[in-house]
């Protein structure tokens, strides 16, 4: 038989190790994989060059549609995934922009269709919840698209909410979506933003109107960890109750290590996501309001105690919770709009910051950023794995190369870069969806609308 595409001269990482093989692709699925000598012809040949070969990155939180239009945001951002060597991204939609509190009916297909005309990556939709119809509409949601995954926000309300576009979450929102979420059975999941916005809302005024503060710090130290352990523990104690499967969204603080480590330990099914910026950037960081995030930054001992809990396998997932925004939209930390761009450096940083500094492996990436992320999101083995019959969704890494992070770099729709000046060690080189090469040496390769929608529960 001729393949499609056979890659060749490549060093392969999986969960279990790294191995010298090729891999062979045809109708947009890997067929097999072997020594080079032992592949079979194809129609189209690429060296590797020796360079680490791995899955597509899967990014289980973005927010396409939040602060701007559905369609401008995706095409924009879905291409910087690209770039960044993410093949499929699990967008949270329902919020800003996109926010609805009627029936999903009336919003998820054109969602869909949007999503599919513009995207350069594959996806699948995680709903908000925002009303108590919506919430009536979980098992439906299952049924009619394939979605599993569905989000709850304990940490608006007020004002607070109606700049973020999205609804208080309550306790007992909490519980209803649980019992709907425990029906349907893996691979369903609710997914949960926890901190106590109440006593937040109580220690804001103090930091804000009697300290006078409007320092990067005063964000963080108003949003203290405690308050995401402590909805950790509620929304963990519910859940074990009920015996729901739950999704910590961007774990940021040692507290909170801590309080997933306790659930854990009394058999709750809870999985834990953490995020780049938490892994890199303190409070401290000059960043001004760029940096406004919720939850927030933390400090130095945070981010050693969130790579201790990547290493020991406490947390299993990482994401970026992509939110981009433009600078005119944070001008004070307390006016700010949350939020920060992330997605296109995602991998850059996680190879740099990880892996060329020695906190993970290669092998234990792809397990957090490939395999994990996948299997909580119901797409495995589709997606996250290099095996015969998963989907050729590649990404070819140089390990050496160095680039200095800035925001003229970026594809994005935001105007600005987090880590503007770094310099990274370790950069994707090229990014193959479904056997097609989408970029490759920077380029952009693909036409919108190459990326899929992934339905779940089919």
């Amino acid at each position: 038989m001729i393949a499609d595409t056979v890659i060749k001269n490549c060093n392969l990482v999986r969960p279990e190790g790294i191995s010298s093989e090729g891999i062979a692709i045809s109708d947009g699925k890997i067929i097999a994989l072997a020594d080079d000598a032992e592949l079979p012809e194809a129609k189209k040949i690429i060296d590797a060059k020796g360079n680490h070969v791995l899955p597509g990155i899967i990014d289980n939180h973005t927010h396409f549609g939040g602060y701007f239009p559905l369609d401008e945001d995706i095409k924009t951002d879905s291409a910087a995934a690209v770039y960044g060597g993410i093949t499929t991204v699990a967008n949270t939609i329902g919020i800003g922009h996109c926010q609805h509190k009627g029936s999903f009916t009336e919003v998820v297909d054109t969602w869909k269709e949007i999503q599919e005309t513009n995207s350069y990556c594959d996806f699948v939709m995680s709903l908000v919840i925002n009303s108590d119809v919506q919430l009536s509409e979980i098992g439906m949601a299952a049924d009619r698209w394939g979605i599993c995954t569905f989000k709850i926000a304990l940490a608006y309300k007020g004002q607070e909410a109606e700049q973020v576009g999205t609804i208080a979450g309550d306790d007992g929102t909490m519980y209803v979506a649980m019992e709907a979420i425990a029906k349907l059975g893996p691979p369903a999941r609710l997914l949960l933003h926890c901190e106590n916005i109440d006593i937040i809302n109580r220690i804001r005024p103090r930091i804000k109107d009697k300290e006078g503060r409007n320092d990067l710090a005063a964000w963080t130290d108003s949003r203290p960890g405690w308050v995401e352990a402590l909805d950790i523990l509620r929304a963990a104690s519910i859940a074990k109750i009920i015996k729901a499967p739950i999704y910590i969204v961007h774990l940021s603080s040692a507290e909170g290590v801590d309080a997933v480590a306790k659930a854990r330990t009394e058999g709750v099914d809870l999985i834990a996501e953490t995020l780049p910026v938490f892994l890199t950037l303190t409070k401290y960081a000059p960043l001004g309001a760029l940096g406004k995030i919720n939850p927030p930054l933390r400090d130095q001992a945070s981010i050693e105690k969130l790579w201790e809990a990547i290493q020991s396998g406490l947390i299993q997932c990482i994401g970026t919770d992509n939110a981009p925004v433009k600078r005119a939209m944070k001008q004070d930390i307390w006016g700010a709009a949350p939020g920060l761009p992330s997605i296109e450096n995602y991998l850059p940083i996680m190879l740099s910051e990880g892996v060329n500094k020695g906190r993970i492996t290669l092998e234990k990436l792809v397990q957090m950023c490939c395999v994990n992320n996948a299997k909580a999101m119901g797409i495995y083995p589709k997606k996250g794995i290099i095996r015969a019959g998963s989907d050729a969704d590649l990404v070819v890494v140089d390990m050496n190369k160095k680039v200095r992070l800035s925001a003229d770099k970026l594809h994005q729709i935001a105007d600005f870069c987090i880590w503007e000046g770094w310099e990274v060690t370790g950069y994707p080189i090229l990014t193959m969806i479904r056997g097609n090469v989408v970029m490759q040496d920077g380029k952009l390769l693909a036409n919108q609308g190459i990326g899929q929608y992934l339905p779940r529960f089919v």
